[in-house]
C-alpha cells in the first residue's frame, strides 16, 4: 500500500503550518511513501478460550464446547485476534506515525473499528516495525441465526495454516504531528496481504 495521491493533500495543509525543510515535514514526506501489509493474524479466543491451534470442532475438549455452548445460548459468543500490521520505510529518511484508526472487516462486513494512539517511528532504508492491533467482536451479533458449530468453524476460518488472514481485512487513517496540530489522511486505506499492492 503506498499514499503517494493522498501526500499531495498533505503538502497543501503543511504548507500552512511548517517550513518545507523541517524534519517534521521530512518524516511525513517519508511516511506518506511507506508501505503496509497484514503480516499475519496471531492469539485468536472464541469466548476466551485459544483456538490458534484448532482446525476443528473436534479439536476442542468437553469442557470448551460446553463453554462455547454456554456463550452462545447466552447470546453473546466474543472473539478477538490480533492482526499484526507490518510497515517497511524504502526511504532514507526515518518515518514517524502518531497514532491512526482502523476499521477491521470480515467478508467485507465491518466487525470492529479503534485508534491506535502508539506513536510509531520506521527506521529509514527498509526498516520495518510490526504494528499489533487487537480486534474484538461478538459472533454472535455478526451471524444471529447460525449454529454454534457454524459460528466455531466460522471462526476457525479466519486464517490459513501459516496464520495469513483469509477473510480479515483491515482499513487505517493514519495521522501525524505537524507542530501542535495533528493531520489525518482524507478517508480510509486498505491495508494488503503484500506489499506493493
Amino acid at each position: 500500500m503506498n499514499f503517494k495521491t493522498p501526500f499531495l493533500w498533505f503538502c497543501l495543509l503543511c504548507g500552512i503550518f511548517v517550513l518545507p525543510g523541517c524534519k517534521a515535514l521530512k518524516e511525513m514526506q517519508s511516511f506518506a511513501k511507506c508501505d503496509f501489509r497484514m503480516k499475519n493474524l496471531a492469539s485468536p479466543e472464541l469466548a476466551g478460550i485459544s483456538i490458534s491451534s484448532k482446525n476443528s470442532i473436534g479439536d476442542f475438549g468437553f469442557m470448551d464446547l460446553t463453554k462455547l455452548t454456554a456463550a452462545v445460548a447466552s447470546g453473546n459468543l466474543p472473539l478477538s485476534f490480533t492482526l499484526n500490521v507490518e510497515a517497511r520505510n524504502p526511504n532514507p529518511i526515518q518515518a514517524t506515525m502518531n497514532n491512526f484508526d482502523w476499521i477491521a472487516l470480515i467478508d467485507n462486513t465491518e466487525i470492529a473499528r479503534g485508534s491506535m494512539s502508539q506513536r510509531v517511528s520506521i527506521a529509514a532504508n527498509n526498516g520495518k516495525a510490526i504494528i499489533p492491533i487487537r480486534v474484538n467482536t461478538d459472533l454472535r451479533d455478526l451471524m444471529s441465526s447460525d449454529s454454534r458449530d457454524k459460528l466455531i468453524n466460522f471462526a476457525l476460518n479466519l486464517s490459513d495454516a501459516g496464520g495469513q488472514p483469509t477473510r480479515v481485512k483491515l482499513k487505517i487513517k493514519p495521522t501525524i504531528m505537524i507542530g501542535q496540530f495533528p493531520l489525518s489522511y482524507p478517508g480510509y486505506l486498505p491495508v494488503t496481504k503484500d506489499f506493493g499492492n
